[in-house]
């Protein structure tokens, strides 16, 4: 999120820690400061299931002379206080130290639910803290530093537990990931004294959630799933009484003679006709035509 106002070329996202892809970012709003609240921008994050990366970059090089007080809230409790110099053009958390027992362990950043129940015996997450679940805060204000010597790194805690049942659309809580022990490192710490000439603040809040709950919030519109093709339609089988034309056109024919023998005769009789005129015109070119030999072509149909 890029932020607006006094702040604008502070910019603030989340993203993957193997891929380095930013995570999508829904609905960013800026806030004007006003009633003595810093001015803040805000967003829905998709949570995604792998390690993630906090990062914090000055976009505008009137910044690179100052530097802040980075702050950083996960569902509500303070995870780190860190020192961004001003000769630092970017900063990021990508890791959180935590002791358990007396060994040490360093984890990455990962969204993941936490457990749910119906015993209200069970729950161990109160309603007054089940409204800062779900949200990632960054704090910035402009100050001066001073070294303060070499201390081992502050541990943190991250913040889990079994919600109620009831809750579970908002369920989702940053957890410790991948842990290794190791050694405590140590480290250079500041103290800090706020500019209290330009007195400077700006707050990124980033209310992650996973893709279907945004979608069930209204805050992504999920494209209507494509309807199934149509199933090509069957060649429909020819009904029993359906009418075979040419089978009947030929049932017709032989049923519609009305004198089934009338062709036959006919036939034979102009047979019998051409072999009489064929002996007649041999006569003829013989010179013994017979005036009396005539030939009837009539036909009766008696």
């Amino acid at each position: 999120m890029l932020a607006q106002g006094p702040a604008v070329g502070v910019e603030a996202w989340v993203e993957g820690k193997d891929d380095k892809k930013r995570l999508n970012e829904h609905q960013v709003q800026h806030h004007p400061a006003k009633n003595g609240e810093s001015s803040y921008t805000e967003c829905f994050l998709e949570t995604i299931d792998e390690a993630f990366v906090i990062t914090l970059s000055k976009s505008d090089h009137r910044f690179d002379r100052h530097a802040f007080r980075s702050s950083l809230f996960i569902d509500g409790s303070v995870v780190k206080n860190t020192a961004w110099l001003k000769d630092s053009p970017s900063m990021e958390w990508d890791e959180v130290w935590e002791k358990e027992g007396n060994q040490m362990k360093k984890s990455y950043l990962k969204f993941a639910p936490l457990p749910t129940t119906d015993d209200q015996t069970k729950v161990t997450i109160d309603p007054l803290t089940m409204k800062s679940l779900g949200t990632i805060e960054i704090t910035l204000e402009r100050g001066k530093f001073r070294e303060s010597g070499v201390q081992q790194v502050h541990t943190h805690q991250l913040k889990n537990g079994t919600i109620h049942e009831k809750g579970k659309k908002f369920a989702y809580s940053v957890t410790a990931a991948d842990s290794t022990v190791c050694e405590r490192p140590s480290m250079m710490h500041y103290t800090f004294t706020p500019d209290q000439n330009r007195k400077f603040t700006h707050r990124f809040i980033f209310r992650y959630r996973p893709r279907p709950v945004l979608v069930q919030m209204g805050i992504i519109d999920e494209p209507e799933p494509s309807p199934p093709p149509t199933p090509p339609r069957a060649a429909r089988k020819r009904n029993a009484d359906a009418i075979d034309i040419e089978a009947i056109s030929e049932g017709e024919g032989e049923e519609g003679d009305v004198k089934p023998d009338l062709n036959a005769k006919r036939v034979k009789y102009l047979e019998e006709q051409v072999r009489l005129l064929a002996d007649q015109l041999k006569r003829t070119r013989n010179g013994s035509k017979d005036k009396d030999d005539v030939v009837d072509l009539t036909l009766d149909d008696d």
